[in-house]
């Protein structure tokens, strides 16, 4: 099909000529239609002026190629200059400019102007030096990604470094695992040449697939830049930079090349060590991985590149590779996405204070609360948390529930810590299959789960299984926390124990309720459902539910986790009571003013005795 033509527009003309008369460079190759395969809009070429001469030797003109998407000025401009490369905030290997946000840029005929004017100010913070002043957040280099599929996730932080710090120009083993229901590789455990670990990451088992182990080699450099701020692009670039450090790398390529695996592809990990900020001491390493074709991957192809010379034996595949094949040293490296999940940036967008995070914490009952508060919990860092239910999914509980259809049929529980698991990997999230009260059959792993845990949440709804737990936890000197809805989840109860136990401190809520100590109405906080009022899902010996809505169950557990997290954080000694309510929209009295939800009434406990 015939490439339609792009024609000009009236803003992108206004924003052309406007560049034009400001003379802030030099038009070389007027605007035009942009004819690169798969793109669209227009480009021209301009030359800047930089102070010369200068620290990194940056020419005094500079050509640039200025690209206007087809939806200017709605989208960025792409500005990628000629012969200035491997500087920080650019692309290794187009070179285009890494500029300020989009959000920043006019979204007016004068955003062609302000891009332009951006990398200006780039040409000249390069020439300086100044793209990376000390004290700014460090910047690692940019290794031009072209594996997307499968992304490599470590564990490395500042509490790991001081174990790899020895290790620099060393090589050695590392064990990966294909993750479980996740399109990941995780490198778990790191070894030695002479085998003694290193150490291993605190992934949970649940996100690792059993048999999914995959080998490969680690390498650390010094020092991963190979010009300027640039990483090497090339294997002879690589060869380079480790022979900088007395390491022989096409040696180690060939030892993981020819590592028996199932899989058709190896790992080689390159590691460096990194700062915070830059100009600071280092902290931590990061691990960058090179996924290429193994000999198992060359033996299984269907249509293996020719490779000149006999090629039957490893060491002879691997000759012609090298020579002239995939490894030869003019071809680009085969970079792979990568991230490390250490928990101080998993969770630099927000996670609960440490004293909770550090918190064992156990939840009985894993329906439409229980898993709420789980979810909200798991994804704000707590570092252990077992669940317990003794029920198993139906499709009639997906409404309210946050597991999927994928679930039916399976430990309500189980199926919970799973999934938690693959939205927490550092976190040790685990399902028990166990009914509450426990009897003297019940399985010794949840009765260690108890001793260990530090706070227990009860969601069951279960008047017995609340007052097990709360004998339990007076005996033992555990925390028990009680949630529940009313009818139509207008209300949410919590009761927090402290010195007084969580029994005694509902009944002194409930007193307090009848007494009308509270702004609550006694029959509406006490309202009994007609069997009318239920929800039967269906024929035959059904258990009615309550006719909440999902995002009310939502609204009021989040209310609640909020709770649970500052008690837990600042008040451990300290008993609460606290009744929370969520406020109804209704189109008759069209009140969109106020609060949605709102403490109605709270005591905090802090002796020992009631009165």
């Amino acid at each position: 099909m015939d490439r339609q033509p792009c024609e000009f527009t009236d803003i992108v003309i206004e924003a052309y000529n406007d560049l034009v008369q400001r003379r802030i460079v030099e038009i070389t190759v007027p605007i035009r239609e942009n004819l690169t395969d798969g793109e669209t809009g227009w480009e021209f070429e301009c030359v800047a002026k930089v102070p010369y001469p200068n620290p990194e030797q940056v020419p005094e003109n500079v050509t640039l190629r200025v690209v206007i998407p087809e939806t200017f000025p709605m989208e960025p401009v792409e500005v990628d200059p000629e012969n200035v490369k491997a500087f920080p905030h650019q692309d290794a290997e187009t070179g285009k400019l890494c500029l300020p946000e989009e959000a920043l840029a006019p979204v007016n005929a004068s955003r062609l102007v302000c891009y332009v004017e951006w990398a200006i100010q780039w040409l000249k913070d390069a020439a300086n030096g100044k793209l990376l002043q000390p004290g700014e957040p460090y910047e690692l280099p940019d290794f031009s990604c072209k594996l997307l599929e499968a992304p490599l996730i470590f564990e490395e932080s500042s509490n790991s470094y001081e174990k790899w710090e020895p290790l620099l120009c060393r090589s050695g083993d590392v064990e990966c695992f294909w993750g479980n229901e996740i399109q990941a590789i995780f490198a778990v455990r790191f070894y030695q040449r002479d085998g003694s670990l290193v150490r291993e990451a605190e992934f949970s088992s649940n996100v690792l697939r059993e048999a999914g182990e995959i080998k490969g080699k680690w390498v650390l450099v010094p020092d991963i830049r190979y010009e300027r701020h640039r990483p090497p692009q090339t294997y002879q670039e690589m060869v380079e930079l480790c022979s900088r450090n007395d390491l022989d790398f096409y040696t180690l390529l060939k030892e993981t090349w020819n590592l028996k695996n199932s899989y058709k592809f190896g790992i080689l990990l390159i590691g460096f060590p990194i700062q915070k900020k830059v100009g600071a001491p280092f902290t931590e390493i990061h691990w960058q991985p090179l996924l290429f074709q193994n000999l198992n991957g060359f033996r299984k192809q269907k249509q293996k590149p020719r490779l000149k010379g006999p090629a039957r034996k490893p060491r002879q595949i691997w000759q012609r590779l090298k020579e002239n094949g995939c490894f030869s040293p003019s071809q680009q490296l085969p970079w792979g996405m990568v991230e490390n999940v250490t928990r101080d940036r998993i969770y630099a967008r927000g996670a609960y204070p440490s004293k909770v995070q550090e918190t064992p914490i156990v939840i009985f009952g894993c329906g439409a609360l229980g898993s709420s508060v789980a979810e909200l919990l798991a994804r704000g860092g707590v570092h252990q948390m077992s669940l317990v239910d003794h029920d198993t999914i139906k499709f009639g509980n997906l409404c309210r529930h946050t597991l999927d259809g994928s679930s039916v049929g399976l430990n309500k529980a189980k199926a919970l810590a799973e999934r938690l698991s693959r939205s927490n990997p550092l976190s040790k999230i685990k399902g028990y299959f166990e009914k509450i009260p426990l009897h003297s059959r019940s399985d010794e792993s949840i009765c260690q789960v108890l001793t260990d845990a530090e706070v227990f949440i009860d969601c069951t709804t279960s008047e017995a299984a609340f007052q097990w737990l709360n004998q339990y936890a007076v005996k033992n000197g555990k925390r028990l926390i009680s949630l529940f809805f009313n009818f139509h989840a207008e209300l949410l109860t919590l009761c927090i124990s402290g010195k007084i136990s969580c029994s005694d401190i509902f009944k002194d809520l409930k007193y307090a309720v009848q007494q009308k100590y509270t702004p609550l109405d006694p029959g509406v906080y006490f309202y009994q459902a007609s069997k009318d009022e239920q929800i039967i899902e269906g024929a035959g010996c059904w258990h009615p539910s309550f006719p909440a809505l999902n995002a009310h169950v939502q609204i009021l557990a989040a209310h609640a986790v909020d709770i649970i997290s500052d008690s837990i954080a600042t008040k451990q000694e300290t008993g609460i009571a606290s009744i929370v309510k969520r406020k109804n929209f209704t189109p008759q009295t069209n009140d969109q003013q106020g609060v949605l939800v709102e403490k109605v009434w709270g005591k905090e406990y802090c002796q020992t005795a009631l009165y």
